[in-house]
């Protein structure tokens, strides 16, 4: 007789989303109580890979920022959960990027890219073979070494739902994966591929109409161009699709506010038309868009291979506040070789436009794992930097982590040059 599988994913505020279309990509297939979700606090009530009918899958999702953190609830499951029937997998931006490292921190496996059809192939082998065998995209160590096909085929994600159906599961709504763009600091097209897929206005709308009935109000639509929608031209807003996409999620939500190109998804500034503009205008419940510049020095930006100019960021700011909308612009400090005249750019642009009544959100540089710039260094902020950030802040021109991410990206480049010391 073959065993159940039960899947148990762990969710918090940072892997919601993601958790949320692997949870929908099972429906039909893994039905309750063989598929639960909960959260990190909530483990040790549950029963673990004690029944020898069960197959326990403990799934976790895990972001660099959030790796330790999820380490250690790992290594706290172990000392209480434990036998041949639990098995502990980890997915997510950190797991993509450095496998390896996942699998020596104790996990059972590793899934690299995205989860949903390796975890649909794990429940058939399962099911039909008693055993996980070769899925693709799932990792594991034999020897010390990796063992299995490092990435899965891209899913068509238009044929599944944003969100779970038969449960309620509330997040941000995801229209479209992949960045054509492949900045240089930046995990999405090294996790998703620079291929741009877009779930139809029609497959939105069935999701937000099925969540207004659970009760949803705000539906927040996630992409990370948010006015790139259906776009099949580099820099070429597509206003009708877009439109259309709107028009039939403000139908379906009924009353609700609807959500499009506010944190945390951003537009780039290329992408800022007066036409596009016009169409959020008409429908969108934000009054703020997030305009994603990273950077107001001309060499940064191009080392970080951005593909847009600062004057591309003023202009968009400009269009945005002629359609009454209030524009923040994501910046972020600490990219590699950032030297004094860069970081004197970026506060003098903050300056400009924060008289006119521009908002910045400011982040600092994390060398995130899989990309171009995972091997390098920050560049620190100065305790006058610090000072300044934060006369800005007083006067309500920057808000923003960069204090935290900082700090955590000083612990992560230090954590890093210990494990290359060892022996």
């Amino acid at each position: 007789m073959r065993k159940k599988t039960r899947f148990t994913f762990i969710v918090d505020r940072s892997n919601r989303t993601a958790f949320a279309t692997l949870v929908a990509s099972l429906e039909g297939i893994c039905e309750d109580p063989f598929l639960r979700l909960i959260r990190p606090e909530e483990f040790a009530a549950l029963d673990l890979g004690s029944s020898p009918d069960l197959i326990d899958i403990v799934g976790f999702s895990t972001m660099t920022a959030t790796f330790d953190a999820c380490v250690g609830l790992l290594r706290r499951l172990k000392m209480h959960k434990h036998g041949p029937n639990l098995v502990t997998m980890c997915g997510g931006s950190h797991a993509t990027g450095r496998p390896l490292e996942v699998l020596k921190s104790g996990f059972d496996y590793c899934c690299v890219g995205e989860g949903e059809e390796v975890l649909r192939r794990l429940v058939v082998n399962l099911q039909s073979y008693g055993k996980v065998g070769e899925v693709p995209g799932l990792l594991r160590l034999r020897d010390g070494k990796l063992d299995g096909s490092s990435r899965s085929p891209c899913v068509e994600i238009d044929s599944l739902p944003a969100l779970p159906l038969r449960r309620k599961f509330p997040t941000y709504i995801e229209i479209g994966r992949g960045c054509r763009w492949a900045c240089a600091y930046c995990q999405t097209p090294r996790i998703h591929g620079r291929i741009e897929r877009f779930r139809s206005a029609r497959s939105v709308e069935m999701v937000i109409a099925k969540y207004k009935e659970f009760g949803m109000r705000d539906f927040r639509l996630l992409l990370p161009n948010a006015l790139g929608y259906c776009s099949t031209e580099t820099r070429v807003t597509n206003c009708d699709a877009i439109e259309d996409l709107l028009a039939r999620a403000c139908k379906a939500a009924d009353g609700g506010q609807v959500y499009l190109g506010s944190f945390p998804s951003e537009v780039r500034p290329d992408y800022v038309t007066p036409e596009a503009i016009a169409v959020l205008r008409r429908y969108v419940a934000n009054r703020r868009l997030v305009i994603g510049g990273q950077a107001a020095s001309h060499r940064i930006l191009k080392d970080i291979q951005r593909n847009h100019t600062v004057e591309d960021i003023r202009t968009a700011c400009e269009i945005v506040q002629g359609y009454g909308f209030r524009a923040t612009v994501d910046l972020m400090f600490g990219f590699p070789d950032e030297d004094a005249q860069a970081r004197e750019e970026t506060f003098a642009f903050m300056d400009e436009l924060g008289r006119k009544g521009i908002v910045f959100n400011m982040h600092f540089f994390m060398p995130l794992p899989g990309t171009p710039l995972a091997a390098s260094s920050p560049s620190f902020l100065t305790p006058e930097d610090r000072r300044r950030l934060d006369r800005l802040a007083s006067g309500g021109i920057v808000r923003g982590g960069w204090r935290r991410q900082e700090e955590i990206a000083r612990q992560w480049v230090l954590g890093r040059q210990d494990k290359s010391q060892c022996p």
